[in-house]
């Protein structure tokens, strides 16, 4: 559930999934209007439906028509899905978890890095709660000064990581970090970078969770610089798999989901 959603893979991918280890289930997509959002979070129970993913802009506002709640999902105040048993519906998040998956398959070891997530949204915060438990130096950055402040303040108390926030505009933060990542839907949604190009220089990698278009100006002004780039396919098909684990306790084939995620981005390409 989304808008817009006309734009997701997930039903390839999650279709391809159940195909795959003959399930008896689809996954489809709706463009829901945000005054019709708890109508359809209600439609679940009514229709007995047994799963759902949420994506902008329902990530934190769903979080109300929930009757119980993950950690992850009480720290970050972030819903991506949504599990239905027997009329009662848990949230949960599995954003961050696909996030830090793909971090570590680019990069390995995480501890000792420094980490500039941009964006103090659903995406960014679940992000910072996960590289948390490592042993490096993380900075939210925010258009919002304050939300950023509230969120690491928070999190701070158990936090291994040692977490600072600030500005978009501050060129420090991001020009001495390891590791770049654009939690916002500047790329996609809405057209430039989220930071100047002029702070890109010595990142070890630049990482856009934006997976459509596969190269974001953010990624094109990083390849320019000769710094390694990652786009949000790896977040998405990780945190896809999650999320099937928690709906039906299976283990999914990663190698299928990959197939048809890389597939559909190499059409959509060609078009």
């Amino acid at each position: 559930m989304g808008k817009p959603i006309e734009h997701s893979l997930s039903p390839l991918i999650h279709n391809a999934s159940f195909r795959a280890m003959k399930l008896d289930c689809v996954y489809v997509a709706f463009n829901v209007e945000p005054s019709s959002l708890a109508d359809a979070l209600r439609s679940l129970r009514a229709l007995r439906i047994q799963g759902a993913n949420l994506t902008h802009p329902y990530k934190t506002e769903a979080l109300r028509f929930l009757d119980e709640a993950d950690h992850d999902v009480l720290v970050t105040r972030s819903v991506n899905t949504i599990k239905n048993e027997s009329g009662v519906l848990k949230g949960f998040n599995t954003d961050g978890y696909g996030a830090l998956r793909a971090l570590i398959d680019a990069l390995g070891d995480l501890n000792g890095l420094r980490i500039a997530v941009v964006g103090a949204g659903g995406a960014g915060r679940s992000l910072v709660y996960r590289l948390s438990m490592f042993d490096c130096e993380v900075y939210l950055l925010n258009r919002t000064l304050e939300r950023a402040k509230e969120f690491v303040e928070g999190l701070r108390k158990t936090s291994k990581a040692k977490l600072y926030y600030a500005g978009l505009d501050d060129a420090s933060s991001i020009s001495k970090a390891d590791v770049l990542v654009n939690a916002t839907p500047i790329g996609m949604t809405l057209p430039g970078t989220p930071v100047s190009p002029r702070y890109l220089k010595d990142q070890l990698l630049v990482f856009d969770m934006v997976y459509d278009p596969p190269k974001t100006p953010l990624l094109m002004e990083a390849e320019k610089r000769g710094i390694k780039t990652l786009n949000g396919l790896l977040m998405l098909v990780y945190q896809a798999a999650e999320a099937e684990k928690l709906w039906l306790g299976v283990e999914p084939p990663l190698d299928v989901m990959f197939e048809v995620a890389y597939r559909a981005c190499r059409e959509r390409a060609t078009l």
